[in-house]
């Protein structure tokens, strides 16, 4: 009987061992308390991708893709007011296959504005544009912005300065031709 009891009290130690190794293992991965509030894990999707990797980034959230729609629906003629994008991507759909020589000029002018930009970029850093394709001084201009990265934000906060003013002026011009339409003394009704 004495040896029943010892083998018992031997495993109720090795289980009561057990069960508090358990709770540190577990205790190790549990989620801190600052990621369990709302919002916590957006934060964490963030971290550790660098800039630019998060959610919303440039090309890919919802405000941008909507503006782009828009951008090819004013080409199209297409009326953007109150449309989402679903709607708008239907019509542009649409437009596409009504007048597809139509489709095909704006990717041919929008190819060559890529190509402009490209070249702009290429002349920023002094390389020369003579004979290369876009591919290649693409290639060459990657190249050239990670062995100066300062050199490549510089040009890039000098292009969205210009960017800037740029739509200053078109509010300022919008604002002052809607001025003068509305204080034209021949307008009044």
């Amino acid at each position: 009987m004495k040896a029943l009891r010892t083998k018992g009290l031997a495993f109720g130690i090795s289980a009561a061992l057990l069960l508090t190794a358990v709770p540190s293992v577990a205790g190790a991965t549990a989620v801190p308390e600052d990621q369990t509030r709302p919002g916590a894990e957006l934060r964490h999707q963030d971290e550790g991708h660098g800039p630019g990797h998060g959610f919303g980034h440039g090309r890919h959230d919802e405000k941008h893709r909507l503006e782009r729609l828009k951008y090819v629906a004013r080409y199209f003629d297409i009326k953007t007011d109150g449309k989402e994008g679903k709607q708008l991507y239907e019509e542009i759909q649409a437009a596409k296959k009504a007048n597809p020589q139509k489709w095909e000029t704006f990717k041919a002018e929008h190819r060559a504005k890529f190509e402009e930009r490209i070249k702009e970029a290429a002349r920023y850093f002094s390389i020369s544009t003579d004979g290369k394709s876009v591919e290649q001084l693409h290639k060459e201009l990657r190249a050239a912005r990670e062995a100066n990265p300062e050199k490549w934000k510089a040009f890039l906060l000098e292009k969205r300065n210009q960017h800037d003013a740029n739509k200053r002026r078109q509010m300022g011009d919008n604002a002052n031709k809607n001025e003068r339409a509305t204080s034209d003394p021949g307008n009044s009704m």
